[in-house]
């Protein structure tokens, strides 16, 4: 907390003052030029009031002539400029008022921004420096980022930069330009089913394998919220960070309970989707973890719409991350790099099997993009490799009208099998199980009609 000063000196009202401290001889200036919002400070190096007036006017004349010339009024390292822009960041996101890329922001600021252009004056960053810490960058992640990624940094660094026109420590056409040299994103690393069900696999000896029970707890809790993660389909993060069981409501459809999640926070703000039946195991296994919570039914915990968050740990704290625990885990189980685009895979992996699956069930790309809160475009961008998977019917020859029996069985595996891959990954990971009523109900309608034809004489 600043001190107030003993002595103050009004030169010019709200413009030019002298200030001096208790247990100081000299004088300090205290200056603001219009355009800037923040007061400058600087010694005059002199107890003589007289001389400090002078030195003062002085002061206050150079800046206000620098200003409107275009010079920064004072010269700033980037390090402690962009160190503010972290604080203010972090403080937002701690209230829950930040921006969903609030925190690839502070991750850009902190990994690659501080470390490069920190020991530069903001008012000296040449176009010869953004070009080097391309370079740099490049060199220090053993690859070129994409384009998305590159906008994030990009956006951050725009960010100290305008915290440090707004102070004076450079001028707006002192900006430098920034570039983006990725490529357009393109296949995203994935998991198959035969990897995500030997991760799951692997979550037993990953959980035991924890020193502490605070970091067993964490992985048991991330042995749900993998298979969650694909079931869903959610941005990990944001979208599933701030889910609530308040947030869910079930709905009668065809006599049949559908689970439906209104998502607070995301890349695109809220949106409303309908979760696969699978999340009815995943919602159980949650329940039973949380103690606070056992005491009642899964049905009577969505009926009180309980404003507690989904992903706790059983002693009711948040979760730090689950990106670190997750990477360590692919590292340990030998699944980190994908085999068909050679990059590594995170947790946002389990978001592409995901939308991988709907589209091999043939599920409408308009459809998907709305239970996925992302654009058609992105779709197509990002998975236009799985065309020729979508159209294997054509090209193997199509079933055409024919009413057979068989072919009535072809269409009904067809139709259920991404039901059931994802099925399989929650039954394998919580131990639970689902009724065939439950699973599917044309299935178990045509089931039951053929035990009925069965049992009929004749």
């Amino acid at each position: 907390m600043r001190v107030p000063s003993s002595e103050t000196i009004v030169i010019r009202a709200e413009q030019l003052r002298l200030v001096k401290r208790d247990g100081t001889k000299n004088w300090q200036v205290h200056y603001k030029i219009e355009g800037v919002k923040k007061w400058f400070r600087s010694s005059a190096n002199t107890s003589e009031i007289d001389k400090a007036k002078k030195i003062a006017e002085r002061m206050w004349m150079k800046a206000t002539f620098d200003h409107e010339e275009g010079r920064p009024v004072i010269s700033k390292k980037f390090k402690p400029i962009a160190e503010i822009v972290l604080h203010r960041l972090e403080a937002e996101v701690k209230a829950g008022t930040a921006k969903p890329s609030a925190k690839d922001y502070i991750s850009a600021i902190r990994l690659y921004l501080i470390p490069f252009y920190g020991s530069y004056n903001v008012d000296c960053l040449l176009p010869a420096v953004v070009s080097e810490f391309h370079r740099w960058r490049k060199d220090k992640v053993g690859r070129e980022l994409s384009g998305s990624a590159q906008n994030n940094h990009n956006a951050a660094f725009n960010i100290v930069l305008d915290e440090a026109i707004e102070r004076g420590y450079m001028s707006e056409y002192q900006r430098p330009s920034t570039k983006n040299t990725g490529g357009d994103s393109d296949r995203r690393a994935e998991f198959s089913q035969d990897e995500l069900e030997a991760l799951i696999a692997y979550f037993p000896k990953f959980i035991d394998d924890g020193r502490t029970k605070v970091t067993r707890d964490l992985r048991t809790l991330l042995s749900v919220y993998v298979p969650f993660m694909a079931a869903t389909g959610m941005r990990p993060g944001t979208e599933a960070e701030f889910l609530e069981w308040r947030h869910i409501d079930v709905e009668m459809r065809d006599d049949q309970p559908v689970l439906h999640f209104r998502l607070q926070k995301g890349k695109r703000g809220a949106r409303n989707f309908v979760a696969h039946n699978s999340c009815w195991l995943l919602l159980e296994k949650l329940r039973q973890m949380s103690p606070d919570l056992s005491g009642m039914s899964l049905q009577e915990l969505l009926k009180k719409r309980i404003a507690k968050r989904v992903f706790r740990m059983p002693s009711g704290n948040l979760p730090d991350n689950f990106n670190k625990p997750f990477r360590q885990m692919l590292e340990e189980s030998g699944l980190l790099p994908c085999p068909v685009t050679g990059k590594e895979r995170s947790l946002y992996s389990l978001r592409h099997y995901y939308a991988t699956q709907r589209l091999l069930e043939n599920i409408p790309i308009h459809d998907l993009s709305e239970q996925m809160g992302t654009s058609v475009l992105m779709i197509t961008k990002h998975y236009s490799h799985l065309t020729p998977l979508m159209k294997a019917r054509q090209f193997a020859g199509t079933l055409g009208d024919n009413d057979s029996a068989e072919a009535s069985q072809i269409r009904a595996l067809m139709a259920a099998q991404m039901p059931n891959n994802i099925m399989q990954l929650i039954e394998m990971s919580t131990g639970f199980t689902l009724p065939m009523i439950v699973r599917s109900q044309g299935i178990a309608e045509e089931f039951n009609e053929r035990l009925k034809q069965r049992k009929s004489p004749g």
